[in-house]
């Protein structure tokens, strides 16, 4: 069972990353829709390396620290957007369905990432947060891993 109390102690360990930059500045929203522009790269680039939308190669070969390392950059990428909303904290909870398909994930993602651009949401960007771990999950990351890549 994935310990959702560890990502929330992840977040933890991004923040104190993050802390160097003014607390006092104005919501920049242009910095984080950039910020949501590369972590869609990010994204693709999951989806690229697990051959999740790969279909016309039969002899695929999936690295699964290639995987981890493109997963890392992703969270490091979303954390730092929550970071920039100043949400203090993330649900230590799971609420992800699990009969949706890798593919239905990536869009459902992507779907976050849009409507979070246009709400500034945190409930949104909660969602977009569990979706994107659930992924990394579904492709065999555990929250071990990555835990132990930031430490």
């Amino acid at each position: 069972m994935i310990k959702m109390y560890d990502v929330a102690k992840l977040y933890q360990l991004v923040l104190n990353r993050e802390i160097a930059l003014a607390k006092n500045q104005i919501l920049d929203t242009q910095r984080i829709k950039h910020k949501l522009l590369a972590f869609l790269q990010c994204v693709n680039t999951v989806g690229e390396k697990a051959h999740v939308y790969t279909f016309w190669d039969r002899e695929i070969r999936i690295d699964h620290q290639e995987i981890l390392e493109s997963i890392i950059e992703g969270i490091s990428m979303i954390m730092s957007i929550g970071y920039e909303m100043r949400i203090d904290e993330i649900k230590t909870h799971e609420e992800i369905p699990s009969s949706i398909s890798k593919d239905e994930l990536m869009f459902k993602i992507y779907e976050d990432v849009i409507i979070f651009k246009n709400t500034f949401d945190p409930i949104i960007y909660q969602d977009l947060l569990d979706d994107y771990f659930h992924l990394g999950f579904m492709l065999g990351i555990s929250i071990e891993e990555i835990v132990n890549s930031y430490k």
